[in-house]
């Protein structure tokens, strides 16, 4: 995961590093299962708010990063994203924070100082660019990405109660080379090339509670990724994610270009 790994090294290097209604969206029948619940949710203006907390290790040391994702359904898919890294003791001051739409991406904070005058940097623009709701690789939010990772459930056990619900923990393992293929989230982190050689090796061990209702209220990963350099050093990642408010009403709002600096206009910004 290139891009996301990039994104996290640079708040390490720097500093080291809603309302939901908690009522599923069509609700008069019974999903007939994950795929089909999270389809469901993928309406116009609603949404979903998800926690995060990503730990890894490299060669005995600890680091640990905090965020928290608002996410716009709309058209079968996400549509907004609103990510905003938790200030910490290791979180660089302002923190972070990314509104991405398609095709853009703006920022704000310690990442992206805008112009005086400005609060928002367009931070990324082309046409490659998507909104996902991702956690530790498992794409949240595209139903065929999370059939894929289901499609290698090993096991199945009762959970615990998250976001008012009752919940089953259904836990399995699968590959870079697998979540390549199935999700343009994971894609997206990785880099748009392919893993090769070990990389696509590389085995995520991953645990999906789910409610009543068939939607995801938190997800565990875990796995060890070779660093880019090619040296045979590992970092080992946990991530663990938990997710309220299904069906709440979200609108993320692009910002206006009155409120926007270019790149070019970045205040001391790294380039």
């Amino acid at each position: 995961m290139r891009r996301w790994i990039a994104t996290m090294a640079v708040a390490v290097t720097a500093s080291v590093a809603v309302t939901g209604l908690g009522t599923a969206v069509d609700a008069q029948t019974t999903p007939a299962g994950p795929v089909d619940a999270l389809r469901r949710q993928l309406v116009e203006n609603r949404g979903v708010t998800m926690a995060e907390v990503t730990t890894w290790w490299r060669e005995g040391e600890k680091n640990s990063f905090r965020q928290k994702t608002r996410a716009e359904f709309g058209k079968g898919r996400v549509t907004a994203t609103d990510v905003r890294d938790v200030a910490g003791s290791n979180v660089p001051e302002p923190p972070a924070r990314f509104l991405t739409f398609k095709g853009r991406t703006y920022c704000q904070g310690w990442i992206c100082p805008a112009p005086e005058g400005k609060t928002w940097v367009l931070f990324y623009e082309d046409e490659e660019t998507r909104p996902f709701l991702t956690a530790g690789g498992i794409d949240l939010g595209d139903p065929a990405a999370l059939q894929a990772v289901l499609a290698t459930t090993e096991a199945k056990r009762p959970g615990g109660v998250y976001d008012g619900t009752r919940t089953t923990i259904h836990q399995g393992t699968i590959t870079y080379a697998q979540l390549y293929k199935a999700s343009p989230g994971f894609r997206d982190e990785y880099g748009r090339k392919p893993p090769t050689g070990r990389d696509a090796k590389v085995k995520i061990s991953w645990r999906l509670w789910l409610g009543k209702d068939q939607l995801v209220r938190r997800v565990q990963a875990s796995w060890n990724e070779w660093v880019a350099n090619g040296a045979n050093v590992r970092d080992f990642h946990v991530v663990d994610a938990r997710l309220t408010g299904w069906g709440a009403e979200i609108d993320i709002p692009a910002p206006s270009a009155d409120e926007t600096a270019g790149r070019d206009d970045w205040r001391d910004s790294p380039k």
